[in-house]
């Protein structure tokens, strides 16, 4: 057996590996959210908004709660997807796989911006009876900055999950 071609991450598909850097990237994720939104770089927060979307009148602490619930699953969720195309990638080192990891991060961060206004506008009750101020383009109805935090998150989640999936696998 070839060495080398032991150590990548082609066939290698390991889920509970992935699940777990997708938790750990989510965590990540929320770190970066929180400091953009401690130091005013962005007046959206996160969690409630995810919340309020599945509970509109459910208290703060439970529409924190339920916020987190759903970026904890949708992080893991997308831990095996970012997982799956690293081993499709046949990425051979934890190096290579946290930078591929922060470019599918960049990607996802771009798409995100793309469509969270749609879905917030379509979707969220509070946005659609004005209690919480619309998204705008590429969410920057939260501050022109929002953007910027958005995408420096999701690459961090993929640098997060690549790092940590290639550790363990590899």
């Amino acid at each position: 057996m070839n060495v080398l071609a032991a150590a990548s991450l082609a066939g290698n598909y390991a889920a509970g590996a992935a699940i777990l850097a997708g938790l750990a990237g989510g965590l990540a994720f929320l770190a970066v959210v929180y400091m953009g939104l401690g130091i005013g770089m962005t007046r959206m927060n996160f969690l409630p908004i995810l919340g309020t979307m599945m509970a509109p009148k459910a208290s703060r602490g439970t529409t924190y709660g339920i916020g987190f619930v759903i970026h904890m699953m949708l992080s893991a969720i997308f831990g095996l997807v970012y997982a799956g195309i690293l081993t499709a990638l046949d990425v051979a080192s934890v190096g290579s796989a946290s930078g591929w990891g922060a470019l599918l991060g960049a990607f996802h961060g771009a798409g995100a911006l793309i469509a969270m206004p749609m879905m917030l506008a379509m979707a969220h009750p509070h946005v659609r009876t004005g209690d919480l101020e619309r998204p705008g383009a590429l969410m920057t109805g939260f501050g022109s900055m929002t953007p910027v935090g958005s995408v420096a998150a999701h690459v961090v989640f993929g640098l997060v999950v690549g790092s940590i999936y290639a550790g363990i696998v590899l």
